[in-house]
């Protein structure tokens, strides 16, 4: 069975090419030894300019696949490798077609057939699939002409003390002092409990703290994607809905289901849609504006905070 699924991983390797685009995976290469570097590249390439492009990065640690035992069907044991740096992402034209490239530079610390999962990616409101990889991680080889050698250890006595056990008691109560000190400070400094703010509060204050960064000065593209994120949790949080992997169409099918009037779903899809422009088709809107989007995330979060939602 094993073998069945890496032979599958050959083929998705090579390339998918769906409706002028294609999606390649790239490992840097086949094997590496435990704790080497390696890069894996993802590559979008279209003869189209793509205006709409969504890719969910991972952090700290990307989460791939290893076989339970080479002799077993299942291959479901989690490996972690460890992202040595973070994902990056450019766009280029080359030939005359247009390239989107992402990649992570990753190591593994236990030897295993690895096996790169399928990752997701977002283009013009529709779902597809990278294919996955594979990459032989494995232990460095013995040099069998440099032999091992013992470990020689030398101990020291340490001379008695006749005072050790007046020491002792001492130090004892110096502890138990500074233990009993500790307890007295936290007891008298331990704040009172805060007060729950409510969504509203909470996701205004945050909108209200990204436009007082003015990050929108030196990063245009960084300030839009922070509004929709926070837009996004918004909804999530209200609507008891997994909505950070939804694509703007799918979250306007569900603010739709959740009973909100056009002119909310309308607005709703406006503000999300000109975010991924200025992410992902470089469009540059002035100061202005700028801050009439962020108004128009107060409104959502005000309009749709005071609604009783209906599940249709």
């Amino acid at each position: 069975m094993i073998r069945y699924f890496l032979n599958i991983i050959c083929v998705l390797f090579v390339s998918f090419s769906m409706l002028g685009q294609e999606l390649k995976m790239t490992i840097e290469t086949e094997e590496v030894l435990i704790g080497e570097p390696f890069s894996i590249h993802y590559s979008v390439i279209s003869e189209e300019k793509i205006d709409s492009l969504i890719f969910f990065d991972q952090e700290d640690t990307f989460s791939a696949k290893i076989s339970d035992d080479q002799k077993s069907d299942q291959v479901s044991s989690t490996y972690d490798l460890e992202i040595l740096t973070a994902f990056t992402d450019t766009n280029y034209q080359s030939n005359g077609r247009y390239v989107w490239r992402g990649t992570y530079e990753v190591t593994g610390w236990d030897s295993a057939y690895v096996i790169i999962p399928p990752e997701l990616i977002y283009i013009e409101d529709s779902m597809y699939v990278f294919p996955a990889g594979l990459v032989h991680i494995t232990s460095p080889t013995l040099d069998p002409n440099h032999p091992l050698y013992d470990i020689n250890e030398s101990f020291t006595e340490l001379p008695q003390d006749k005072f050790l056990f007046l020491k002792s008691y001492w130090f004892f109560a110096l502890i138990l002092a500074l233990i009993i000190a500790l307890v007295f400070i936290y007891f008298k400094r331990k704040p009172k409990k805060e007060q729950r703010i409510s969504l509203r509060a909470e996701f205004l204050g945050k909108i209200d703290r990204l436009e007082k960064s003015k990050s929108f000065e030196t990063n245009l593209k960084e300030y839009y994607y922070d509004l929709s994120i926070i837009l996004r949790r918004f909804f999530a949080a209200h609507l008891q809905e997994q909505i950070l992997d939804k694509t703007t169409g799918e979250i306007e099918v569900i603010l739709t289901k959740y009973g909100l009037d056009q002119e909310k779903v309308l607005l709703t899809r406006k503000l999300l849609t000109q975010s991924d422009m200025v992410k992902f088709a470089r469009s540059t809107p002035s100061i202005e504006e700028v801050k009439n989007v962020t108004n128009y995330a107060r409104k959502i979060v005000n309009e749709i905070a005071d609604l009783e939602l209906k599940d249709e």
